[in-house]
C-alpha cells in the first residue's frame, strides 16, 4: 500500500546540459521504453520508478503537457515514483512555466533536481535563473547540483551519482555506500 504522497522527481537543466543522459545514468538504463511498466534499479532497493521518456527540448510546451498529463493519468496514485526531464526555457514554444504550473496542481511530493552545469561548454545556470525557477515552484522542493561537468563523461557520471544519492535521501533509503556493504 502506498501510504505516503506519491513522489515526482523533475530533472531540470539548461539546454545542452546532458539532463537526458544524466537520467539514463541515474537509473542505469540505455533507454526508457514508453510502453514498458515501471522499472527497478540497482541502488534503489525495491522502489519502482516510471520515467517520462520525453522532454520539452524536443517537444513544444503544449505537446509536452499532453504527454505529461497522459503519464500522470497512467501512473498517478500507484506505488511508483515518477521521473520527468525538463529543460529550463523561460520563453518561446518550449517554455517551462506552464509545465511547472501544471506540476504545482498535481498534488504530488515534487523534488526538482536542478543541474547548474552545461555539458558542452562552461556555461552555468546563474542565481537569477534559479531564483526565477524557485518563484515558479509553489508545490515541492528544489535541490541544486553544482557539479561542473563541462564535457567530461567522468563528471557526468559523478553528477548522476550525486543525484542518485539525493533521490535516495528523499526516499529515506540508505546511501549508495551503505547499500554496497549489505
Amino acid at each position: 500500500m502506498f501510504v505516503t504522497q506519491q513522489k515526482l522527481f523533475a530533472l531540470i537543466s539548461m539546454p545542452h546540459s546532458g539532463v537526458y543522459d544524466t537520467a539514463h545514468r541515474i537509473f542505469q538504463r540505455s533507454s526508457f521504453f514508453p510502453f514498458k511498466g515501471p522499472i527497478r534499479c540497482r541502488g534503489f532497493g525495491e522502489e519502482l520508478f516510471a520515467v517520462l521518456n520525453v522532454h520539452n527540448y524536443r517537444l513544444s510546451t503544449g505537446a509536452y503537457l499532453k504527454e505529461l498529463r497522459r503519464f500522470l493519468r497512467r501512473h498517478g496514485g500507484k506505488p511508483v515514483h515518477l521521473v520527468v526531464n525538463l529543460v529550463l526555457y523561460r520563453e518561446g514554444s518550449h517554455a517551462i512555466d506552464d509545465i511547472i504550473r501544471e506540476l504545482n496542481r498535481a498534488g504530488l511530493d515534487i523534488h526538482y533536481l536542478v543541474t547548474r552545469s552545461n555539458f558542452v561548454n562552461r556555461e552555468v545556470l546563474g542565481e537569477e535563473a534559479l531564483q526565477a525557477l524557485q518563484a515558479l515552484i509553489k508545490q515541492g522542493a528544489m535541490h541544486v547540483n553544482d557539479t561542473l561537468v563541462m564535457g567530461s563523461r567522468v563528471r557526468l557520471e559523478q553528477r548522476a551519482e550525486e543525484l542518485r544519492e539525493e533521490i535516495r535521501k528523499v526516499l529515506l533509503l540508505p546511501s549508495g555506500d551503505a547499500q554496497k556493504t549489505h
